[in-house]
């Protein structure tokens, strides 16, 4: 089966992909969309949306869609700590850095991308569920293959956005490839039954050997993350991994001791992955075809921008294509120059947090009571806390030079 007559062919259904489709559609551009999964499913990560990324789902016009998939608004962040009492813990108002959007959205990502995939196909946008075996070829006339239950099929295109995600699927096929680096791995899972923790407190810190996360979700669910070193990738794997990772929670950290998360239940997968950073070494955009989203390049997961990064890169791309007829390479010359810029300072600030936070014993003990001692006595030393609220353009710039580095950790990154 072969198409003639679409605009755009955006290859992955996630947040990026799906926001572009329905953006594109809005704008009257005849839209196909392709997912390879048959049905939305539980992927465990991105699942928390920064202020300046809601920003985005507004200029995008993708925010009533978030809201339908259950976006649920987190109002305080409170990082506890072993180096520090429960009850000294540092709270932020993350309500107040944009307060024209408010603070934070934690959400179910598979049903946020449920309700925006919807919202496109009511504006017009095509879309094919369950497509495998994706072919791209760029150039002027870019062609994309797949494969349904149907068959093999074919579509012409004036452009492709290719948003499939870490497995960079279209980059790999257009030259586009990668560099990558692991710090640390992670490990997620839903629970429900979080009855007795504050439904709009957010929960980070450093105990042992593990750094912790509670994001809540409403009505008694949240997502849970545990970050630990390289080479315990199988710390939370086999028969009674649930259980030994609930009872991480096991935390002199917390106020209960962690008690209201240990006794939560399992609600989705339990998933164990490496903290993979991945920086490409050529520009995303050839003729034809611009990647966006992961696809393009992640920082570090600590930093929980993945999804303001790619919500970013809808946006941006999609200017051009609705702003013009000017598709070309050098089109898109400023949102490069923009992804490039707003990156560096992402990866910056990511290889800060993980010395900070997922580094264990002793000696990273002692660095982060000093840093700790640093941010209580003066404010401009949790600079780099900014990067999550307010996006990394509007971050002072002392907060990248080394000699802020050096006075926070005494040492460089």
């Amino acid at each position: 089966m072969t198409h003639d007559d679409v605009d755009v062919v955006v290859i992955g259904g996630g947040i990026a992909g799906s926001s572009s489709a329905s953006n594109l559609a809005s704008h009257g551009l005849k839209v196909l969309m392709l997912e390879k999964q048959k049905a939305y499913t539980d992927l465990v990560r991105g699942e928390w949306l920064a202020p300046w990324g809601i920003r985005e789902t507004q200029l995008l016009g993708v925010d009533d869609a978030f809201a339908a998939g259950g976006a649920w608004e987190i109002r305080e962040w409170v990082q506890w700590d072993e180096v520090v009492h429960p009850d000294d813990a540092m709270a932020v108002d993350m309500t107040r850095f944009l307060p024209e959007v408010g603070g934070p959205q934690s959400f179910p990502h598979w049903k946020v991308c449920e309700a925006v995939t919807e919202q496109a196909v009511s504006l017009g946008a095509e879309v094919v569920m369950g497509a495998s075996k994706i072919e791209v070829t760029a150039g002027p006339e870019p062609t994309v293959r797949y494969r349904t239950a149907e068959g093999e099929h074919e579509v012409k295109a004036r452009m492709v956005l290719g948003a499939s995600g870490r497995a960079c699927a279209v980059g790999r096929q257009i030259g586009v490839s990668t560099t990558t680096e692991v710090h640390h791995w992670g490990a997620g899972m839903l629970v429900e039954g979080l009855d007795d923790w504050p439904v709009d407190v957010q929960a980070m810190g450093t105990e042992g050997d593990v750094m912790f996360m509670v994001f809540p979700q409403g009505y008694g669910r949240a997502r849970l993350y545990l970050n630990f070193a390289t080479g315990d990738q199988e710390k939370y794997r086999g028969a009674d991994r649930v259980e030994r990772f609930l009872s991480a929670y096991d935390l002199a950290a917390l106020p209960d001791g962690g008690k209201a998360v240990q006794a939560a239940k399992q609600a989705g997968p339990l998933v164990v992955w490496p903290s993979v950073v991945s920086i490409t070494d050529q520009k995303p955009v050839v003729d034809g075809v611009v990647l966006i989203g992961d696809e393009a390049g992640t920082s570090d997961t600590i930093l929980g921008t993945g999804l303001s990064t790619s919500l970013r890169d809808a946006r941006m791309v999609c200017e051009v294509l609705t702003g013009g007829d000017d598709w070309s390479p050098e089109a898109f010359e400023p949102f490069i120059k923009e992804r490039n810029a707003r990156m560096d300072r992402l990866h910056y600030g990511a290889k800060i947090m993980t010395k900070l936070q997922v580094e264990f014993g002793p000696h990273a003990v002692e660095r982060r009571r000093r840093a700790r001692r640093l941010m209580t006595e003066n404010d401009a030393f949790q600079v780099t806390g900014l990067l999550n609220m307010v996006g990394p353009e509007n971050v002072p710039e002392f907060g990248f030079s080394e000699f802020f580095v050096e006075r926070l950790l005494k040492e460089t990154v």
